[in-house]
């Protein structure tokens, strides 16, 4: 991988790091997971956020299924600091 690709993913995380920091509430809008998606609506906490830029959340029912950004659609309901931003 070039190093410019390198270092524009890991802007990427940062960025999504500083949007999404732990303790930041989260809705569920849409998941297109076909085996273990999480229900419209569901509400869950971030955990954090990883180097892929998957945010691993705890969800109120009990699961723990990260978030994929471009993939799966959510908005933040609750903020702990940092921006916000609905995806």
């Amino acid at each position: 991988m070039k190093k410019y690709m390198i270092e524009n993913q890991l802007k990427q995380v940062e960025i999504l790091r500083e949007l999404y920091p732990p303790g930041t509430k989260i809705q569920c809008i849409q998941m297109d997971d076909p085996y273990h998606a999480i229900a419209p609506g569901s509400i869950g906490t971030v955990d954090h956020v990883d180097d892929a830029g998957t945010i691993h959340m705890s969800w109120e029912n009990g699961s723990s299924l990260g978030l994929i950004p471009g993939e799966d659609r959510f908005k933040i309901i609750g903020k702990s600091k940092g921006r916000s931003a609905d995806v």
